[in-house]
């Protein structure tokens, strides 16, 4: 299991635009359970919020997952912040034909809730299956794109959305007729492309569904809660 822990600074008020402003943090998972000494400014004008890369464990399959998450910050009376994504790459395909599960803890150790669905069901985890590539006819499209290479795993996909950011890589050209147009009819297509080896990524996105009757930023996690990341490979 990998954890990513996140220094928590006393927290001085901040004046950020009237808008909604991304923010990406990205952190290299080490190999060994070593701690990283940087801090990360994430703040804006008038102060900031460091992150700290602390003492990390790899997933079980891998030796160094690249871990990026993305936050939102809405200037009004109360500040608003929320964890809008979070994105894996650099994964071996080692890793595929298992899962991962990724979870959020506060200092405490307790689980934070990650998103909701319309029926007010909490997700404190996101489970999601690497899929591995069997060379399927019709398994992959003319992009080298693998249907369902990543897939979200006992929740609901309209609250937490899953979705590969990278495709298979290409070692053969597609067949083309004489305009140069590919003729390639989907059939066979470890022919014509294999699993990265080390550069498979994905992206999870938490789309909650509002609280009734509150702000509609209620649902989202606020990442000032956040004292660490957790990071499994398992058997699917």
């Amino acid at each position: 299991m990998s954890l990513i822990e996140i220094e928590q600074p006393p927290q001085n008020s901040k004046k950020f635009p009237r808008i909604f402003v991304g923010v990406a943090v990205s952190m290299a998972i080490a190999s060994i359970g070593l701690a990283v000494g940087a801090l990360i400014s994430l703040g804006g004008p008038g102060g900031s919020k460091e992150l700290g890369l602390g003492q990390t464990l790899t997933p079980a399959c891998d030796n160094a997952v690249t871990f990026l998450y993305f936050t939102s910050i809405e200037n009004r009376e109360d500040l608003a912040i929320t964890l809008n994504e979070i994105q894996m790459s650099n994964i071996s395909s080692n890793c595929a034909g298992k899962d991962f599960i990724i979870t959020a803890r506060d200092n405490d150790g307790n689980v934070l809730p990650l998103s909701r669905d319309v029926n007010g069901n909490i997700y404190s985890s996101v489970r999601l299956h690497f899929s591995k590539f069997l060379g399927v006819d019709g398994s992959v499209d003319a992009n080298g794109n693998l249907t369902d290479m990543f897939t979200l795993v006992g929740g609901n996909p309209e609250a937490i959305v899953v979705q590969a950011i990278a495709g298979l890589d290409a070692i053969a050209p597609l067949p083309q007729d004489g305009s140069g147009n590919v003729t390639w009819d989907l059939s066979a297509p470890y022919t014509y492309w294999k699993l990265s080896q080390d550069e498979n990524s994905v992206s999870i996105v938490f789309n909650p569904y509002p609280i009734p009757g509150e702000s509609s930023v209620r649902g989202f996690l606020n990442p000032r809660l956040i004292k660490l990341f957790t990071l499994e490979s398992t058997d699917a």
